[in-house]
């Protein structure tokens, strides 16, 4: 996916626990996970983050290639149980937690676009989820919009905004 894709899916995301209340909402919040959706893509100087910090960029594509150990589900697991451990559970509430998840949801984004080794380090082979998506392509919008309106729907479910909501029982009385 494009970075900008990952960044509308990294926000969506954090809006979405956020209406779960595993995040607390704030700017920050939701910002730190745009940020989070960023970092995975610091193997590649191509991306929006790594043609900003060149030679960090250039230092792990040459250690570990494109969407290798940076795209693994790991990075965030070990980077939460860093935060819990030393911060405490109230640390991923907030900030730290927003990053993490925007991570992690850069690495399910990535998976229907040629797919990245997401189980590193238990297996070294490349995940990918069908359909499969060109990136930057027209299946990459369409696969972004259905994303995003199934983010948006756990999120209305989760805030319970749904039981309000009044479906017409028949398409007569939509008319």
């Amino acid at each position: 996916m494009t970075g900008r894709s990952h960044m509308l899916i990294g926000a969506a995301t954090a809006i979405a626990a956020c209406a779960g209340h595993w995040l607390v909402f704030s700017p920050a919040t939701i910002f730190a996970a745009i940020f989070g959706s960023l970092l995975p893509d610091l193997d590649t100087e191509r991306s929006m983050l790594g043609c900003r910090v060149r030679w960090l960029s250039r230092r792990f594509a040459a250690a570990f290639g494109h969407r290798t150990v940076t795209h693994s589900f790991f990075v965030p697991l070990v980077g939460a149980l860093m935060v819990w451990h030393f911060e405490g559970l109230a640390a991923l509430r907030g900030f730290w937690g927003a990053i993490w998840l925007g991570y992690a949801s850069h690495i399910a984004a990535d998976l229907p676009t040629g797919g990245c080794w997401a189980l590193y380090p238990l297996s070294n082979r490349r995940l990918a989820f069908w359909p499969y998506a060109r990136t930057g392509g027209i299946q990459e919008a369409v696969l972004l919009m259905i994303s995003l309106g199934l983010l948006m729907a756990l999120a209305f479910v989760w805030t319970g905004q749904f039981q309000h909501v009044h479906l017409p029982r028949n398409i007569a009385s939509m008319a």
